[in-house]
């Protein structure tokens, strides 16, 4: 714990990441004599950084991850009345919003890179010194470090687009702390090159699943091969995932759920983000998100996405047969359309919290409060990286290969409609294409997914009515409907990306100028 605290003391004084405060703290006198290059010294350093780094993802994503993947996609609706909520559905984001400013700024995105990059300096002096005969352990984390600070650019690519690149460890207040933004072919270039990087030592760990190992790195390189629409890369790199992770398919309905309530217990959990209570000290976080008994979350599944799910029948009995729709909802609550649409109380998602071992209607699942919340939100998982394979086989013409990848994620819930190659006829591959993202929305809801599908597909950072074709037929008609939306069309395509908040151009003079098109600095 004191370890912990003398870097706590560095990330203020030291670590001033881009776009994180003012330049005043660097003419302050330091409160602590240590600083980062004496810091390195055994293996419980080492370690006790790595927690700061987990700590520090955590920080990052602890809210944005849905924030960012999730709340302006078309399967969410408002589930409350505050101002930031109708503000992100609406998509009427500024640079300059207070109610939203927590999730417009970059800071601890750019803090947990700073801290990968301290490791990235740091860590090969410990392999070649064998410090404690443990070389194979920093070996192990500088992979990680790579790892991470690959993930939190390709998070600012896909939310801010063109991003500073900051690569090396901030140490001297002599060092140029103000960059400007890189191209995204030289953001996408270092993501892809820190992928590479960490292969090259990281563990391959199939059973460690809150800490990143090979088999998330290869998740990782899937999904950003299907962002930039690599098909052959992304084919090559699942399969390792495939092979790396281990994974097997789950065989009944507590499987699944298991994949968010016990993730260390899982065949088809591959990397975790672990928010918890005892080390966030009561921080709201997650929960306020998904689902907590505060019954205060913000968002809520619409009634639309809930009615898709419970119309999955047998064709035979007419009952509803998907058995996500008892893992994510109160079915003995939540009985019609119209007690769901008329619901004043908000509509949890219980994806990620326990059944009650006496569940009843208003109590199905054990919600725990904001303050009180300790989750386990994947970061990836095997559904998601098969499902991005089954896209990238659809588009290398191996139509039934994919559809039988749909099949079998739909069937291990209890879903037996087959998908068949006979059902589609015009454009099969879009017609695939589409039945394999809707496949998705289902699967990966509530876990930042399908914001980032509706944006990938057509042609990606093409701000005009030419692309992202797939996110204007899907969201454009949802937000013509909610008074005072903005559609995404003509000048407002750019809105696509979030506005870089105002205090990011007073923290570094190298932005201004550079604001994501339509928004004001």
């Amino acid at each position: 714990m004191k370890r912990i605290k003398i870097i706590a003391i560095l990330v203020v004084v030291v670590l001033i990441a881009p776009g994180l405060g003012c330049k005043k703290f660097l003419d302050e006198k330091p409160i602590s004599t240590v600083s980062p290059d004496k810091f390195w010294k055994d293996k419980n350093d080492a370690a006790t950084w790595m927690a700061g780094v987990y700590n520090s993802l955590q920080t990052t994503l602890s809210t944005n991850y849905y924030d960012w993947g999730e709340v302006r996609a078309d399967h969410i609706r408002v589930g409350g009345t505050g101002n930031a909520q109708l503000t992100m559905i609406t998509n009427t984001l500024s640079a300059n919003d207070a109610d939203i400013n927590e999730t417009t700024r970059w800071s601890n995105l750019y803090t947990t890179i700073s801290l990968c990059n301290y490791g990235i300096k740091y860590l090969p002096s410990m392999i070649a010194a064998n410090i404690e005969g443990a070389a194979a352990t920093y070996r192990d984390y500088l992979g990680q470090c790579y790892a991470i600070r690959s993930l939190m650019y390709f998070y600012g690519l896909r939310v801010w687009g063109r991003m500073p690149l900051h690569l090396e460890p901030i140490e001297s207040i002599y060092q140029t702390l103000d960059l400007p933004r890189s191209s995204i072919e030289q953001v996408k270039t270092q993501i892809f090159g820190d992928i590479t990087e960490s292969l090259k030592t990281i563990g391959s760990s199939a059973t460690q699943k809150y800490y990143m190992q090979k088999a998330a790195v290869y998740a990782l390189q899937t999904d950003v091969a299907m962002w930039f629409q690599d098909y052959d890369l992304a084919l090559s790199a699942s399969q390792n995932c495939i092979t790396a992770s281990g994974c097997t398919w789950v065989t009944n309905l507590t499987g699944f759920k298991n994949i968010f309530v016990a993730p260390e217990t899982s065949t088809e959990t591959i990397f975790n983000l672990f928010w918890s209570v005892t080390e966030r000290g009561g921080a709201v976080g997650v929960c306020s998100r998904v689902g907590s008994s505060s019954n205060t979350n913000r968002y809520e599944p619409t009634t639309e996405i809930w009615l898709e799910m419970k119309n999955r029948v047998d064709p035979v009995t007419g009952k509803s047969t998907d058995g996500r729709l008892w893992a994510y909802w109160d079915t003995l609550t939540y009985t019609s359309e119209l007690i769901y649409d008329a619901s004043t109380a908000v509509v949890q998602l219980g994806k990620f919290s326990p059944w009650s071992p006496t569940p009843r209607a208003g109590s199905f699942f054990i919600f725990e409060g904001n303050t009180d919340c300790s989750v386990k939100i994947p970061i990836y998982r095997f559904a998601d990286i098969m499902l991005l394979r089954a896209e990238a086989l659809n588009k290398k013409g191996q139509y039934q290969e994919a559809l039988n990848i749909v099949n079998t994620v739909r069937n291990r819930v209890g879903y037996m409609v087959t998908a068949l190659l006979t059902d589609y006829t015009g454009d099969i591959a879009k017609g695939i294409e589409r039945t394999i993202l809707k496949e998705r929305q289902y699967e990966l809801m509530g876990e930042g997914k399908r914001w980032f599908d509706l944006c990938r597909i057509d042609k990606i950072y093409d701000y005009t009515n030419a692309g992202y074709a797939y996110l204007r037929e899907t969201m454009n008609p949802i937000l013509s409907a909610r008074a005072g939306s903005i559609l995404y069309e003509n000048e407002n395509m750019g809105r696509i990306l979030y506005p870089i908040n105002a205090a990011m151009f007073n923290a570094n003079p190298k932005l201004r100028g550079d604001q994501n098109p339509p928004y004001d600095e």
